[in-house]
Formats: C-alpha cells, structure tokens, sequence
C-alpha cells in the first residue's frame, strides 16, 4: 500500500476511472448491449453516484459489443455514458439550451 495517507482530488478520480475500466470489462453484458449501474456497483462497490459522477467527467472504453451503460435505479431507465439509440426519445439532434435572444432597435 501506499504510504501517503493524503490523495489529491485528482488522485483519487483516476483510481475511481481506473476501477471503473476494470468493471466495466467484468460486468454482464445485458440486452441491447448494455451495462447496468447497478452491476457496476456490484463489481466495485463504489458507490452509485460517485460511478455516475465519474462517468460524467470521464472518457472510458467501452468494450467490444457494449454500446451504453444505463442507469437502472428507476422504472424508467436512461442512458448516462455511450451512444443513444436512435429509437429512443430524444434520439435524434440535441436541442441549444439556451436560446439566441433577438436584439432590440
């Protein structure tokens, strides 16, 4: 182990990105070639929120034949890392948060 008992920030998110790339090559593939949150937790025991923040924030590989992982907590699963089927809603083009305001005369 380490000898240092103080990590940085950005210490600590590697290793969560890195547990993460291990998990996600261990985890079940499930239909529709998806990984589930709750599997990953499984593997890793890292807990759910800190997964999905690291994802946000992250770039991971994706192994052969998984298009997505999915956030399964909920009766209404979505998406939260990977490419959107073109079926589901919202599939298509994202549209601008903001709006571009017309200028006043």
């Amino acid at each position: 182990m380490d000898d240092k008992v103080n990590h940085s920030e950005e210490e600590i998110r590697e290793r969560y990105r890195k547990a993460l790339e291990s998990a996600v090559q261990k985890a079940p593939i499930r239909s529709g070639e998806r990984l589930y949150l709750t599997d990953l937790w499984a593997v890793t025991s890292i807990p759910e929120e800190v997964i999905v923040e690291t994802l946000a924030s992250s770039e991971l590989k994706l192994p052969e034949g998984v298009s997505s992982i999915v956030d399964d907590r909920r009766k209404k699963k979505r998406i939260i890392y990977g490419k959107r089927e073109s079926n589901e809603k919202g599939g298509g083009p994202k549209q601008p948060r903001i709006r571009k305001v017309q200028e006043e005369d």
